[in-house]
C-alpha cells in the first residue's frame, strides 16, 4: 500500500475537475486512490434530516441499499472514516451481492452537507493503514462530494425545468385548443406565416389565410373604406401595436365574416422589423347581433315617431270642436240663462277647460317626442310677463286666503331674447301646481339673475313631496298622490313637458322638497342678448367692455369653426380660420394677429406642437395664444401652459368666460 504524495493528488483533483458526469469521476477516483488500495465499487450517500440517500453510484441496481440505523450513522460521521468487514456491518444494512468483503465509509462535513463514500475494497486489507492512508487524501473526498452534488443538483434543476417546460407546453396546447381566438404571425409584408389552428389541424373556413395579407382576404366593401386601411397601413409602417382592429373578410367557402386582430411588432437580433405577432377572432356572431339591435332600434325609433305623429294629428283634430264647445257655452251666457242653468254652464265650462289642458299637454307632448316642436324666440318683456302671472294667479290666491308674493330682484332685464310663450308655460304649470298643493302660508314666485343666467324660483308651504316621488316626478305620466288632497287632476304630463321645454332652452329644472313643509323649484334659463331689427346683437356692456382684436383660430372641426367664428364676430373681432397647426405658424408667420386660439388635437401638426414652434420661431413677436380643448385634465392644461400657452379654455366654448379671458389677456 502506497501513500498519495502532493503532487499525485494535485493530479488526481485536476482529473476530477475534467469529469464531464459522475460516472467518469468516481472511475477517476478509483484510479486515482489505486496507489492505496484496490477499489471496486462506490457509493455516495448524502445526509438530509439524519436520513442517508443514494447521490449516485457506480454499481447497480441501488434499490436494495440502505441505512436504517441511526446509532450506525452517528458512528460513521463522528468517526470521519470508518472501516469494517461486511460481517460487522448492522443487520439492516443490505448489500449487492458483487460486492466485496471490506467496507470503507468515508464520512464528513463537505461544504456544510454531510456525505458518506462508500468504498467496497477488494482483496484483504490492513484497515488501520488504509484509514490512514485515506485520512492523508481527505482533500480528493472533497472535490469529489462537491462536484457530484453541483452536477446533481444541475442535473435536478434541468429535470424540474424540463418537466415545468413539458407541463407549460401542454398547458398552452390545451388552452389553445379550447379558445376560441386563435394565434398568428407575419412576416415583413404582414403576410401571415403561421395561424394556430392550422398547426392544431381545426377544422375552419380561415385556412386559406396562411401566406395572405389581411388586404388580400378583406371583402369588397373593406376595400372601399379608405380611411379605414390607411389607419392600419399607418399603424404597420410605424411598427405600433394594433388593437382589435376590426374587417370584414371572405372565408374559404365565399361567405363574408367578420375578424378582429390585435399584434404587436417583432423584431431580430439586429433589431430589424420581421413582422407582426397577435391574436385573432370570428366576432361575425357578434356583429350580426349589433346588426340586429340596430335594425330593432330603428324599428322602435319609427314605431315611436309614428305613435307621437298619431297623437299630434288627434290632438290637433280634438281641439277642433273643443274651442267650438267652449264658444258655445260663452254664446249660451248670453241667452239670459237662469240660475241653475248659469250653474250648469259653469261646471261645463270648468269641465271643457280640464279636457282642453289635457289635449294641450298631449299634443306638446306628442311634438316633443317626435322631435317636432321648435322654440320661436323673440325679445319680450320679461317684467311684463311675470306681472301678467301674477294678476292671473292673484284671485285664486284670495279665494284659497294664501299669500302670493312675486320679486323681481335688482338687474333683472326687462327685455330678454326668448320663446315668451314656452317661458310661460313652465311658469303657469310651476304656480298652478303651487296653489294646487298649498292649502295655507303662500306661494312666492322670485326672479333673479347672473351674467349669463336668469333664475326663477317657485316655492310654496303647501304638502311637500317625499323623496320617492322626486325621483320620479319628471317623468310622464307620474302624478303625485296624497291623502290630504287626494289624486288631482290631469294625466301626469305637466312637469315632464316642462322638463322638455327647459331643455329645448338649454336650461334645467331642480327641486327640492320636505313632507308638511312645502316644496321649491328652481329654472336655470341662459340670458340671451337681444337682437335688434337690423339682426345686431344688443348688449352694450360686450361692446363697450371689448375691443376688436384680429383673432386667428386654429380648429379642424368646420362646426366648431363655425360656432367660434360666430361668437368673435359678434364680437366685432376679426377672424381667420387655420385647419391644423401647420397652417396656423404658416399664417403667425405671414400676417400680424392680436391672439391665436388654438385646438389641441387637429391633424399634420397639433396644437401643442403648433405653439411651441410659434414661440421658438417668433419669440417676444409671438401673439398671446388660448388652447381650446376638449380635455379638461390638469396633465393636458400643464402640456399646454409647458407649450408656451397663456391660457387653457375647455369645449363647448363658455362665450363669457371667452370674454374674461380676453379681457385679463389685454387690460
Amino acid at each position: 500500500m502506497e501513500r498519495l504524495n502532493a503532487s499525485a493528488i494535485l493530479r488526481v483533483v485536476n482529473d476530477l475537475l475534467s469529469s464531464k458526469n459522475a460516472a467518469e469521476l468516481l472511475l477517476k477516483l478509483q484510479l486515482g486512490l489505486r496507489p492505496i488500495a484496490e477499489i471496486g465499487d462506490i457509493l455516495v450517500l448524502t445526509q438530509d434530516a439524519n436520513e442517508l440517500c443514494a447521490l449516485t453510484s457506480t454499481f447497480e441496481p441501488l434499490s436494495g441499499v440502505c441505512l436504517l440505523d441511526s446509532s450506525f450513522v452517528n458512528t460513521v460521521f463522528e468517526r470521519n472514516i470508518y472501516a469494517a468487514n461486511i460481517c460487522q456491518l448492522p443487520g439492516d444494512w443490505i448489500l449487492p451481492s458483487h460486492c466485496h468483503e471490506t467496507v470503507i465509509f468515508v464520512a464528513n462535513n463537505f461544504a456544510e452537507r454531510k456525505g458518506v463514500f462508500v468504498l467496497f475494497v477488494k482483496g484483504d486489507v490492513d484497515i488501520g493503514q488504509i484509514e490512514n492512508a485515506l485520512s492523508a487524501v481527505d482533500t480528493l473526498f472533497r472535490q469529489a462530494f462537491l462536484q457530484l452534488d453541483q452536477q446533481h443538483q444541475m442535473s435536478q434543476m434541468l429535470l424540474d425545468r424540463t418537466y415545468a417546460l413539458t407541463q407549460s407546453q401542454q398547458r398552452f396546447q390545451a388552452y389553445a385548443e379550447l379558445a376560441s381566438d386563435w394565434f398568428w404571425e407575419t412576416d415583413e409584408s404582414m403576410c401571415f406565416t403561421y395561424l394556430s389552428f392550422v398547426e392544431q389541424k381545426k377544422p375552419t373556413n380561415f385556412s386559406h389565410f396562411l401566406h395572405k395579407s389581411p388586404i388580400n382576404i378583406r371583402s369588397d366593401s373593406e376595400s372601399t373604406q379608405f380611411k379605414k386601411w390607411e389607419h392600419f397601413l399607418h399603424l404597420v409602417r410605424q411598427h405600433s401595436e394594433i388593437h382589435e382592429f376590426e374587417f370584414e373578410a371572405i372565408d374559404n367557402q365565399g361567405h363574408r365574416v367578420w375578424i378582429s386582430i390585435s399584434g404587436k411588432a417583432k423584431f431580430n437580433a439586429d433589431n430589424s422589423f420581421a413582422g407582426y405577432l397577435g391574436i385573432a377572432k370570428d366576432i361575425s356572431f357578434a356583429k350580426q347581433r349589433e346588426y340586429d339591435l340596430k335594425l330593432a332600434k330603428e324599428k322602435a325609433e319609427s314605431a315611436n315617431k309614428a305613435k307621437s305623429h298619431f297623437l299630434a294629428v288627434m290632438s290637433h283634430e280634438i281641439r277642433t270642436p273643443m274651442n267650438a264647445i267652449l264658444g258655445i257655452l260663452e254664446l249660451l251666457e248670453d241667452t239670459q240663462p237662469n240660475e241653475k242653468q248659469l250653474e250648469l254652464i259653469d261646471f261645463m265650462r270648468d269641465s271643457a277647460k280640464l279636457l282642453q289642458g289635457v289635449i294641450s299637454d298631449t299634443l306638446d307632448f306628442a311634438k316633443i317626442e317626435s322631435g317636432t316642436l321648435a322654440l320661436e324666440n323673440s325679445n319680450i318683456n320679461l317684467h311684463k310677463l311675470i306681472k301678467n302671472l301674477v294678476q292671473q294667479f292673484e284671485t285664486q290666491a284670495v279665494k284659497k286666503g294664501i299669500h302670493f308674493n312675486a320679486i323681481l330682484g335688482g338687474g333683472v332685464p326687462e327685455q330678454i331674447n326668448t320663446d315668451g310663450v314656452r317661458l310661460s308655460q313652465v311658469l303657469l304649470n310651476l304656480l298652478g301646481n303651487a296653489f294646487k298643493f298649498t292649502l295655507e302660508g303662500e306661494v312666492s314666485l322670485l326672479v333673479n339673475r347672473s351674467d349669463t343666467e336668469l333664475f326663477i324660483t317657485v316655492k310654496d308651504t303647501g304638502v311637500g313631496i317625499d323623496e320617492a316621488h322626486i325621483q320620479t316626478l319628471f317623468e310622464p305620466f307620474s302624478q303625485l298622490h296624497d291623502k290630504q288632497v287626494g289624486r288631482q287632476q290631469g294625466v301626469g304630463l305637466g312637469l315632464s313637458i316642462t322638463k322638455r321645454l327647459l331643455e329645448l332652452m338649454e336650461g334645467k329644472i331642480e327641486c327640492a322638497s320636505e313632507i308638511g313643509v312645502g316644496t321649491e323649484f328652481v329654472v336655470t334659463i341662459p340670458l340671451i342678448p337681444l337682437i335688434t331689427a337690423d339682426g345686431h346683437v344688443k348688449d352694450a356692456e360686450i361692446e363697450n367692455s371689448i375691443p376688436s382684436y384680429r383673432i386667428l383660430v386654429a380648429e379642424d372641426n368646420p362646426a366648431n369653426q363655425f360656432i367660434i367664428k360666430a361668437i368673435l364676430e359678434k364680437r366685432n373681432h376679426m377672424v381667420v380660420l387655420a385647419d391644423n397647426g401647420e397652417s396656423a405658424v404658416a399664417a403667425v408667420k405671414k400676417s400680424r394677429f392680436d391672439l391665436v386660439l388654438m385646438d389641441m388635437v387637429m391633424p399634420i401638426m397639433d396644437g401643442v406642437t403648433a405653439a411651441r414652434t410659434i414661440r421658438t420661431e417668433l419669440g417676444e413677436l409671438a401673439p398671446p395664444i388660448i388652447a381650446l380643448t376638449a380635455n379638461a385634465g390638469l396633465a393636458d392644461k400643464t402640456k399646454c401652459l409647458n407649450a408656451g400657452m397663456q391660457d387653457v379654455l375647455t369645449k363647448p366654448l363658455n362665450s363669457a368666460l371667452l370674454d374674461e379671458k380676453i379681457k385679463a389677456l389685454f387690460s
